[in-house]
């Protein structure tokens, strides 16, 4: 009987050792675990300030059904490109080119005129691009009317893509995506005119065929120039 009494009273000891030790060691066990959900919470931060919509704006008679074909190949190839930042593609309904966009001639659209009109409900968070098969036009080089495949305007955060003078329509994504790296991170040309980085300064005379990547240089800057973007 003595020996039960004895043997009763040692496990209630030892119950209660192990749970005032459990007691004690709870509030460390807290505290361990803080600092991860501090980084899941800086984590889900950061993908939330690197996001970015963009929105494809077929004009005339660049189809829905074109955008969004575009919208698949600048998901897989422009998506990777920009790794840091997470983009949001949407396609948005085809809508009429305005007659006020015209040239003088009335031949071609004035990219900077498109770009204006539709920068007021662009940011920095929500990148549109307005798609169109007609030719346009911007001043350069002295001249008040000279075509271009794409048009940007920094820091304004719209931005014109046309295929009236890209040879390969398979080429239109970068073409897109050479336009989208300057609005969306205001970044200007490639610094080294890499032949086969799609930030190479055309310079009047166009070629995508060779480019499907930024180089080294351009893959480092672009980034930096987000910073400022995020905040």
């Amino acid at each position: 009987m003595k020996r039960k009494v004895v043997l009763f009273i040692t496990c209630i000891v030892f119950l209660a050792v192990i749970l005032s030790g459990m007691f004690f060691l709870w509030p460390g066990l807290q505290k361990e675990s803080l600092p991860n959900n501090k980084v899941t919470e800086r984590v889900e931060t950061a993908s939330n300030d690197a996001h970015v919509k963009v929105s494809l704006l077929p004009f005339a008679d660049f189809s829905e059904k074109e955008a969004a074909r575009l919208k698949q190949d600048l998901e897989k190839h422009l998506s990777v490109l920009v790794g840091d930042v997470v983009l949001e593609f949407e396609v948005l309904p085809n809508k009429p080119l305005a007659a006020e966009w015209k040239n003088n001639a009335g031949t071609r659209y004035r990219a900077d005129k498109m770009i204006n009109a539709l920068a007021k409900d662009a940011n920095k968070r929500h990148i549109i691009i307005a798609l169109t098969h007609k030719d346009i036009s911007v001043p350069y080089k002295g001249k008040a009317d000279w075509g271009v495949l794409g048009l940007s305007l920094i820091p304004k955060k719209a931005c014109v893509v046309s295929t009236f003078r890209v040879k390969n329509r398979k080429d239109l994504w970068k073409v897109v995506s050479h336009e989208f790296i300057h609005t969306c991170f205001e970044y200007q040309h490639c610094p080294d005119n890499n032949p086969k980085c799609l930030m190479k300064d055309a310079k009047g005379h166009a070629d995508f065929s060779n480019k499907s990547t930024l180089c080294e240089k351009c893959s480092k800057r672009y980034a930096k120039a987000f910073t400022g973007i995020a905040k």
